[in-house]
């Protein structure tokens, strides 16, 4: 195992930090890794009974695009992932859910970044209220058919990697052949 021998904040931001990181390995060589700290991150597939998906499109200005995804945010700190998943889905939809149950997590790309990455399921969802942090323009929310779905993400429709791991653990968690197991 490579041990730390140290570490500076290089940029230290609104969003994320960066941090570069000095290791020495066991044969005494050295080398150093810029890690990207922006926090950990929830994922919410709302579905209803009837099997359908809340979707939102919001713009996305790092790629400059419009992009159909499932509600998410980050987690605040001293915030639990569920509580940050019941928050982002009633912030960005309008919905609030009976029901939240863990799906999976990921390091999204483990190699540059400690985010963190919790999926939930919502079900028993009923309307609560929208409200926006200032960083947000979702442009509308729609709903799509789980067998929709699951033939967008085999047809590579969504570009959002938290999208397809959602849809596709679920579909194959849950769905047989049209009949559900909730």
């Amino acid at each position: 195992m490579n041990k730390l021998i140290n570490e500076e904040i290089k940029y230290d931001g609104f969003r994320f930090n960066v941090v570069q990181k000095t290791y020495e390995r066991e044969d005494g060589k050295t080398y150093t890794r810029d890690c990207v700290n922006p926090g950990d991150a929830v994922i919410i597939l709302p579905i209803t009974e009837n099997g359908e998906v809340i979707f939102e499109h919001q713009y996305r200005e790092v790629i400059e695009s419009v992009e159909l995804e499932l509600p998410a945010g980050m987690i605040d700190k001293g915030e639990n992932p569920e509580d940050a998943a019941k928050r982002e889905l009633e912030e960005e939809t309008g919905t609030k859910c009976d029901n939240l149950e863990f799906l999976t997590s990921y390091y999204p790309s483990c190699g540059y970044t400690s985010e963190k990455i919790y999926i939930y399921i919502a079900r028993g969802l009923s309307s609560g209220e929208k409200h926006f942090d200032d960083t947000e323009e979702i442009l509308d929310v729609q709903k799509i058919h789980i067998d929709e779905c699951l033939k967008m993400a085999m047809e590579n429709k969504f570009r959002h990697a938290s999208v397809n791991i959602a849809i596709l653990m679920y579909y194959f968690k849950y769905c047989n052949g049209g009949n559900y197991d909730r």
